[in-house]
């Protein structure tokens, strides 16, 4: 409340401190949305880390004016020797962030900032709804929104980043990095300091060194965007993806496809030990996925069982069909005869429904963010068509510091 903010306003910075140490896990992070979202800037490492959160999620503009990022000390990968004026040489007045963003956060602020916001996906909604009818219809359907229901956002204060314009200063000083906007149609600029973004490329660009780029490539797809990363491969690239992470990135990925209505999970962990109740649980979650369109994550956890000499045999076709592993191969109607019961088909078809796709899911075998020599050897050996699979990398929010401090 105001109240609130009026007080907090008021109380000193080493008050401020003692205060949010002193204060519930839950609490604190409830008082830092409500100073990212005043003018106050974030108080405590735990209140900067809550910042960094609720930017990340896709406030569109709002992390900038927070002046929070995922870099720690030491580990950020922005700037560099290539930023035009270093920390120290900031003025205090323009009210930037102490330390630059590094590179793994602006891109994923990008990647937020640039996706279609609520307003824009409302009057696309609207205009759906309008086809077939008059400009004069769609006219009316949105002042009904606006005055009725007040979707469309007319009547709201535009704050944030995105209705300020670019900070002049960021011309002088920092560093712009250059990366793709969600849709991965076009280049967009990102300041490392004040998080502006522009379509036209600033004169004080330079291209990331080559240690940043390996460090970003190190970090992979960052787990909110793996979806929409793995959809391409599978759609446009024809391929399996198959995704390496952490534990607890993978552990999360699981917990998704089991919970999430678009996600079907196959837990080959169940097989470790071959028998006929994990064959035919198996069975039913394949084709399932195949029936409803769903993503069918096919879950290997830490380790890789004789997938191609012990369960995907010709005994067990029927079950686990070895065109599990190939794109496409489960869309053989030979392959649906075998896998598919009388209680599966639909007016006696084998029916497929669009969206039905397939990835494979593996932890790293060591703590380094990286497959020691004898899983990557397995992986060869023992995962059918891997040569044929794309290989992707994903991290979390917990990863980042954990993996840049892996890649030197």
């Amino acid at each position: 409340s105001a109240k609130c903010i009026a007080t907090v306003t008021a109380a000193s910075e080493q008050e401020l401190h003692m205060f949010v140490d002193a204060m519930p896990e839950s609490s604190r992070t409830r008082l830092t949305e409500a100073l990212a979202a005043s003018s106050l800037p974030s108080v405590g490492a735990d209140a900067t880390a809550a910042s960094d959160s609720a930017s990340t999620a896709g406030n569109r503009g709002n992390a900038a004016a927070a002046g929070t990022g995922t870099h720690g000390a030491g580990d950020g990968i922005g700037g560099g020797g290539c930023d035009v004026g270093g920390a120290d040489d900031i003025p205090t007045e323009w009210g930037w962030p102490a330390e630059p963003h590094d590179a793994s956060f602006l891109r994923q602020y990008v990647s937020a900032y640039t996706k279609a916001s609520q307003q824009e996906e409302w009057d696309k909604a609207l205009q759906a709804r309008s086809v077939g009818g008059s400009f004069e219809d769609h006219l009316a359907e949105k002042a009904f929104v606006n005055l009725l229901l007040n979707k469309e956002g007319t009547g709201e204060e535009k704050e944030g980043q995105a209705h300020k314009g670019i900070d002049i200063n960021a011309y002088e000083k920092g560093k712009w990095y250059r990366f793709l906007n969600a849709k991965g149609d076009c280049n967009v600029y990102i300041h490392n300091y004040t998080c502006d973004v522009t379509a036209t490329k600033p004169d004080s660009f330079t291209e990331m060194t080559p240690e940043e780029k390996d460090r970003l490539k190190k970090l992979g797809v960052y787990i909110k965007d793996l979806p929409d990363h793995m959809a391409k491969v599978y759609d446009k690239q024809q391929q399996i993806p198959i995704v390496f992470g952490s534990k607890d990135c993978c552990e999360a990925l699981k917990t998704f496809a089991e919970y999430a209505k678009e996600w079907q999970l196959l837990d080959v962990t169940k097989l470790r030990r071959v028998n006929e109740k994990a064959l035919e649980d198996s069975r039913r979650a394949i084709v399932n996925a195949m029936k409803w369109g769903k993503w069918l994550m096919v879950y290997l956890g830490d380790h890789i069982p004789e997938l191609g000499e012990k369960i995907c045999t010709t005994k067990n076709r029927d079950k686990f069909p070895i065109g599990l592993w190939q794109h496409g191969g489960l869309n053989n109607g030979m392959v649906k005869e075998k896998i598919y019961r009388e209680d599966d088909k639909e007016g006696g078809m084998y029916v497929v429904r669009e969206g039905f796709r397939v990835c494979v899911v593996l932890m790293y075998d060591s703590l380094v963010y990286e497959h020691s020599s004898m899983r990557k050897d397995d992986m060869n050996t023992k995962i059918p068509n891997f040569h044929y699979m794309e290989q992707m990398r994903c991290f979390t929010d917990q990863d980042i510091k954990k993996i840049l401090a892996a890649s030197g």
